[in-house]
């Protein structure tokens, strides 16, 4: 009678948690019948099965006491006791659908929630009746089916038991190397395939104001290249002098590529000119070699987007 007593409250609680399940009393004789034989194929599942539950992969312990397991690559195993909350936290976000116990009549369970609405997180509370109990649970969520093995002792149990998942890693890497390669396209010049991070943009424009003034000079430590307005397809394009050591202006080789000059070395001053005499415009380029010398990665006032979108 007491027994019947037991499995009717066991039947209670599980049907008032909304969680499935069929109060099942555990009885030895059920425990006491032959194994059927297995064949070659049924033997091979079991040592399969067998070889998961005592994988080698071992838990650890994360801030505020947390036991996390590795979903999917063993049975976990949650050690409880009577009269003790076992927390069990599923995934951000995830929800239960159904919790099924080997033995309702000695363990019970309870839904929990915690956290905002925009992260709500679901526990399963576990308690044993009895000291020396051991069975399985399966839990089904919107996300995963989880298995774990139950064992009930007087201490060493396990207050908090969470999960790490190997598919949640992956996709931080995905987003993260999505993330690296959009940020390293943003740092290359459409229209020359340049990298941002191999070139240095540290230059002064000085003097007129031309309609062909330069809109930007950088290097990329082996060729100067000076880009020009698109106005200058519409005016005589000036000359390029770089000034020497003497002061003086010297011709140098450069090539013009588009709306770029190319010039095959790197040069500390030069001057664009165009015109002659009360007509002559100038405008004068100077490397600021204290920083060049110095190889900075991109100089700190060349803003990524305003290089890419000019």
């Amino acid at each position: 009678m007491k027994m019947k007593r037991i499995v009717l409250v066991s039947a209670f609680l599980i049907s008032e948690l909304g969680f499935s399940g069929v109060p099942d009393i555990v009885n030895s004789a059920a425990l006491t019948g032959k194994d059927p034989v297995l064949n070659k194929k049924e033997w091979h599942a079991a040592k399969l099965a067998h070889s998961w539950i005592n994988a080698k992969s071992k838990p650890f312990i994360k801030e505020e006491g947390k036991i996390l397991y590795t979903f999917g690559v063993t049975l976990p195993s949650v050690i409880c006791a009577p009269l003790k909350v076992c927390d069990i936290e599923m995934e951000p976000g995830e929800k239960i659908k159904n919790v099924m116990l080997g033995d309702t009549a000695r363990w019970q369970v309870k839904p929990a929630v915690s956290g905002s609405e925009q992260g709500l997180i679901s526990h399963i509370v576990v308690k044993p009746f009895e000291v020396g109990l051991v069975t399985t649970m399966m839990v089904t969520t919107d996300r995963r089916t989880y298995h774990f093995k139950l064992l009930s002792r007087k201490s060493n149990y396990m207050p908090r038991v969470a999960f790490i998942y190997p598919e949640k890693v992956n996709r931080q890497w995905d987003i993260f190397y999505a993330n690296y390669e959009k940020s390293q396209h943003r740092k290359i010049i459409p229209a020359t395939g340049e990298k941002l991070d191999d070139l240095f943009f540290d230059y002064e424009i000085s003097g007129d104001s031309p309609p062909w003034k330069p809109v930007r000079v950088y290097n990329n430590g082996v060729k100067t290249i000076i880009q020009m307005p698109k106005a200058m397809a519409q005016t005589e394009a000036p000359a390029l002098l770089v000034v020497g050591a003497d002061g003086q202006g010297q011709i140098v080789n450069y090539r013009l590529k588009g709306d770029r000059y190319i010039v095959d070395q790197i040069f500390e001053e030069a001057m664009l000119i165009s015109g002659v005499g009360r007509r002559q415009m100038k405008v004068e380029i100077e490397l600021n070699s204290e920083k060049f010398f110095k190889r900075p990665q991109l100089n700190e006032g060349a803003r990524t987007d305003e290089i890419v979108s000019n």
